[in-house]
Order: structure tokens, then sequence, then C-alpha cells
């Protein structure tokens, strides 16, 4: 429903759509393959860690961080019911995946067309993306470290399974200047090292 009434309507909710968030949201809290990413991270030399940094900033520390309710209430906030999607001010997700997705994978289109499971959305196994991961090497395996890690850690949608969409977010994050990814990642360790010394105040 959500490309059809973006095309047909624009950005204009149908006039009959309720769109209020319902009063009682269901969220999974169980981490996708957390100790598989930690086990990899740890693995790699100081230069490797340094240079993904440099790339995606501190997203990695999300693996170290455990979610809290605030976090919790800022994605439910950011989600649109409409159009199924993260909404941030004028920049959604609903966006041609299939390139930006073979072009980080090394693969044909038709290849990972064929290896694409609907999962409340176009997703991707993690079994696929880590294959891809032990034949890419250099900036390619950081590419699709850190679209893992955004996929089963930040913005998890199917317990084994990375929403492809987020191919096109990643793309942009290399591509244009950025600092969506490093304060995300400074705001929530600090609610977490908040959360933990007991303050309820947090000035940001």
């Amino acid at each position: 429903m959500s490309e059809d009434t973006q095309g047909k309507e624009g950005d204009c909710q149908i006039a009959s759509f309720d769109s209020s968030l319902p009063q009682i949201v269901h969220l999974d809290c169980r981490r996708n393959h957390e100790d598989v990413f930690k086990g990899i991270w740890k693995s790699w030399d100081k230069a490797k860690k340094t240079h993904f940094q440099d790339k995606y900033g501190n997203v990695a520390q999300f693996l170290f961080v455990k979610p809290d309710d605030a976090l919790l209430k800022v994605m439910v906030h950011f989600w649109d019911p409409t159009y199924r999607c993260f909404m941030f001010n004028e920049m959604d997700m609903n966006v041609d995946f299939r390139g930006p997705l073979a072009n980080l994978m090394g693969l044909p289109v038709d290849t990972v067309k064929s290896r694409i499971k609907d999962k409340n959305g176009p997703c991707i196994s993690w079994s696929n993306i880590k294959d891809a991961m032990g034949k890419a090497n250099g900036d390619r395996h950081l590419s699709l470290f850190a679209f893992a890690v955004y996929g089963l850690i930040v913005f998890p949608k199917a317990l084994g399974y990375v929403s492809v969409e987020l191919a096109d977010f990643l793309f942009h994050i290399e591509k244009v200047v950025n600092l969506t990814p490093e304060v995300l990642a400074e705001t929530i360790i600090s609610l977490n090292f908040i959360r933990r010394k007991g303050d309820r105040r947090f000035l940001g």
C-alpha cells in the first residue's frame, strides 16, 4: 500500500486514513546475532577499526550498548504507519533498493532479487550478507559490516534478516557528509550512561 499511496497522493495521506499511532506497540527486543558482530569487531586490528569509524562514525558502538526505553521511544516516534517506513523530516526509506544492494554485495541484480524474502517488507538474510562478507575485502567488507549492523542492530525488522531498503541509506552515508550515525551513537551512549548512573536528566 505504501508505494501505491505515495504514487497517487504524493506525501498527502488519504483523507479517510487514520494515521494515529496504536495505543500499544509490540517491540521484539531480541538482538540479531550480536555475539557474531562483536566477534568480528574484536578480530579487527586498530587500523581497520579506525578506517571503519572514519567512514561510518561510531555505529559499531551500538553493539556494546544495551537497548533502553528512550531509544525504543525514538524509533516508534519516527515510524510512519501510513508508509511503513522511518521518516526523517522529508527523507523516507521508500526507494528502489535493488541497484544499491547489488553494488554493495558485488552480485548481479537478478541474483539479489532471487535472494530477497518478504519479512513484512523486502529483506535479505544475514547468511547471505555473511557469505558476501567472506568473499569481499577492503571497503566493500566494511560496507557490508555496516549494512548488517544497521539492519540487525540499529533498525531491526525481522530476526535474522536485514531490510534491503537500508542499502540506499548506507549509499547516501558513504557519498555525502552525514552526521546522523555519529549523533545517534553518541546520544544513545550518553542515554545509556545516564540510565546506569541513575540520573534522569539529559542535557544534549
